[in-house]
Parts: C-alpha cells; structure tokens; sequence
C-alpha cells in the first residue's frame, strides 16, 4: 500500500506539471520537429542555451548572417491560417547581460513579429516596439511560464505571463509564421545569460 501510494503520488505530481492551454475553445497536441541554431558562440545543450558575454566574430550557420549571438530552437510549425499556441517554462540561472530575446514568432514572409525580449531588471517586454509585457518577473532563478496564442485568422496574439494574460495584439500581420525560443541578443542587447526552456508544448485550433 505505501509502494502504491508513492507512486500515485508521483503520477498526480506529473499530471501537475504538465503543460496544459490557456484560453477557450478545444486544443490539439502537435509535435513539430525542429533545428537548433548556434551563432557567434551561443551553444545549445539539449534544453539550455548559453551566450557569452559578447560575439565571437562567427556568421556562418543558419539564422547567423548578422552575427548576433544567437542560441535557438526553431521549429518547423509554418502556418498561415488557424489558430496556434506555444506554452513553455524557462528559468534563468545567470544573467549578466540585457536585453535578450527567449522567444519569437517570426514572420517568414516579412522578418520578425514577436520577440519576447527580457531585461537585466527582470522586464519582459516585446523587443518589436518595447511595449512591457510583465515587470519584475524575469529574475534569475525564477521560473515563468509563458503562452502564446496567435489567431491567424483574426489577425490576433496574445501572450500569458504565468496564466495571467499580459499583452495583446488585435493588429497582427497577415503572412506565414514559426515559433523559435532560446536565447538570441537584441540589436541593443548583450550577453552573457544561461537559460533553460521545460515543458514545452505545442496546441492547434
């Protein structure tokens, strides 16, 4: 009986801490593969994306000709109608530089829309137009979650800091779009930070 209650235990704590939507309407799990892009000397190791503190001068390898330090996932989830979530934790275990984006939605058809950038401060903020997203919660040891959900359709996207829904767009651009999250330098920003991404999951509508 103990054995057994241990392991309910385990399950009903594993159940806990499964990724899980936000918002209405009913979801489906889908599993993009993806590429890992390593730029100027971040390194990806499995779930933890590392940039020192400045470039190492490298423009070779996708996603690197303008020579930022860059540590991504990008993921082949192209769409261009529907609507499509990203839910996922990450936790920064040191922090040195600024303005560093963890997670985009890129526009392939016009270059970048949605860059989730985060501040030395601990802000979150969108790095396209700097409008603060959540203040104070990006510090170092700290895990967040964050959700994204694009309606394509309604031209809509919505981002939740914790399960509190914290910016919307209700003018989104038309086009064909991925999600990339890690760890990539703004054009203001530098390194160096050591971040990890857990419980990363993928929702359509």
């Amino acid at each position: 009986m103990f054995t057994k209650n241990i392991l309910l235990a385990i399950v009903a704590a594993t159940l806990a801490m499964a990724a899980s939507p936000v918002g209405s309407g009913s979801w489906t799990s889908v599993s993009p593969s993806f590429s890992v892009q390593q730029c100027a000397g971040g390194t990806v190791s499995g779930s933890t994306f590392k940039l020192p503190k400045s470039p190492n001068g490298s423009t070779s390898g996708s996603g690197c000709s303008n020579g930022h330090l860059r540590a991504e996932r990008r993921y082949n989830n192209d769409y261009s109608s529907g609507i499509h979530q990203f839910g996922g934790e990450f936790k920064i275990t040191s922090l040195t530089g600024d303005r560093i984006a963890l997670k985009q939605t890129f526009n392939g058809d016009a270059g970048p829309y949605f860059i989730m950038g985060i501040k030395s401060t601990g802000d979150i903020y969108n790095i396209e137009g700097g409008a603060t997203i959540a203040s104070g919660v990006a510090k170092v040891g700290s895990t967040v979650q964050i959700n994204t959900v694009h309606d394509a359709n309604k031209k809509t996207y919505t981002v939740y800091v914790n399960g509190k829904k914290s910016y919307t767009d209700s003018s989104a651009p038309g086009g064909s779009f991925y999600d990339k999250f890690g760890a990539y330098t703004s054009d203001s920003g530098s390194g160096a930070i050591t971040v990890t991404w857990s419980d990363v999951s993928f929702w359509t509508q």
